[in-house]
């Protein structure tokens, strides 16, 4: 009951985060929509319902992507038709169907190569659509796990789809230390956790329904917040490319303080979700591929680095004036609840681990 409580409360505050953090109060009602969606889902009494609801919601996901991104709101629309067609299977009492429909609408929703073309142009072209993307998909992971991580087909596929999201990290693992741009960066980052996401779902098969969840709560907060906050940077100095001058950390120390905790969230920092959801991958990992294993360890150093350099050649070098302001009260509070969230789900974890079976 608490995960369940926990799961909805992040899901519908990360859902309204974008709204609270902009000035702009565009799409109030879908927002509220979606808000509403998400927490039923969380709610959801049978694997039908809930597939029901995620399908509804990819669709208004779909809707608020368009005018941004054709190539989003086209990824979104086919996560909703593969949620739909989990709901018609578990209705139909297929199981394997529903488990197939919702590997493949997560796959598609947490940018898993190859499936990552939609969801990383929500990235670049409609970031706070991402976010709340990433919120719903919090709920469609626990719906998973609830209703068809147990299955026969689950078990039997775990091994081999964690070797596949163990090499979908990997490889934008290893891009990540290409990137050129700030925005680069932040795509490499969703797509290598998506892989991570993959992983931990294929191990909730073999019963690490845990690793599932903190994975999908590191995703959301770490790697959401993380896109909030290269996205105020932007509207603030347009495209940051990683091989400029920096030293804004004077100009926006709040900002740099934000992009710290979070990109080093993201990569595992102690006493955060991120450390707690890695540590749980990892045992999982040692149970089904040595390989697989090694691939995330890799994938993980490698974006840890990304970050660093990230963050030094954006912040850190000679001093940059700037007439624009820190982060606004809006984004203050967002940012810190974010924080505070993550830093509570690593200090305390029995709140999720306690309570999943």
């Amino acid at each position: 009951m608490i995960q369940t409580v926990l799961a909805a409360a992040t899901a519908a505050a990360m859902t309204l985060a974008p709204t609270l953090s902009t000035r702009k109060r565009t799409q109030v009602p879908l927002v509220l929509a979606l808000t509403i969606l998400v927490v039923a889902m969380a709610a959801a009494p049978d694997a039908r319902t809930g597939f029901a609801l995620a399908a509804l919601t990819a669709a208004l996901h779909a809707v608020g992507a368009w005018r941004a991104s054709r190539a989003g709101g086209v990824a979104m629309l086919l996560a909703a038709v593969a949620s739909a067609v989990a709901a018609v299977g578990a209705a139909l009492g297929r199981m394997d169907i529903a488990f197939v429909a919702s590997i493949t609408a997560i796959c598609i929703r947490a940018a898993v190569v190859p499936l990552h073309v939609g969801t990383t142009e929500l990235c670049e072209r409609a970031p706070g659509e991402q976010v709340r993307q990433l919120a719903s998909l919090l709920t469609l992971v626990l719906v998973h796990v609830r209703f068809v991580a147990d299955t026969p087909l689950a078990r039997e596929a775990a091994q081999g789809l964690f070797f596949l999201g163990a090499m979908a990290s990997l490889l934008p693992g290893l891009a990540s230390l290409a990137q050129r741009d700030l925005k680069g960066l932040y795509r490499m980052t969703t797509m290598m956790h998506g892989g991570y996401l993959l992983c931990a779902v294929a191990a909730a098969g073999r019963g690490h329904h845990a690793a599932a969840l903190f994975s999908a709560l590191t995703l959301l907060l770490a790697v959401g917040g993380f896109g909030l906050v290269v996205t105020s940077l932007e509207e603030r100095c347009g495209s940051v490319s990683l091989e400029g001058r920096g030293g804004r950390v004077g100009a926006f120390p709040h900002l740099a303080c934000a992009f710290a905790v979070l990109g080093a969230a993201g990569v595992g920092l102690p006493a955060t979700a991120g450390f707690v959801a890695d540590d749980l991958l990892l045992h999982a990992a040692w149970e089904e591929s040595v390989v697989a294993t090694a691939a995330l360890i890799i994938a993980s150093v490698s974006l840890a680095i990304a970050t660093l350099r990230g963050y030094s050649r954006v912040f850190l070098g000679p001093p940059v004036r700037s007439v624009a302001p820190d982060l606004l009260l809006g984004e203050r509070v967002v940012i810190v609840g974010i924080i505070a969230v993550l830093l509570l789900m690593g200090v305390v974890p029995r709140l999720i681990i306690g309570d999943v079976t």
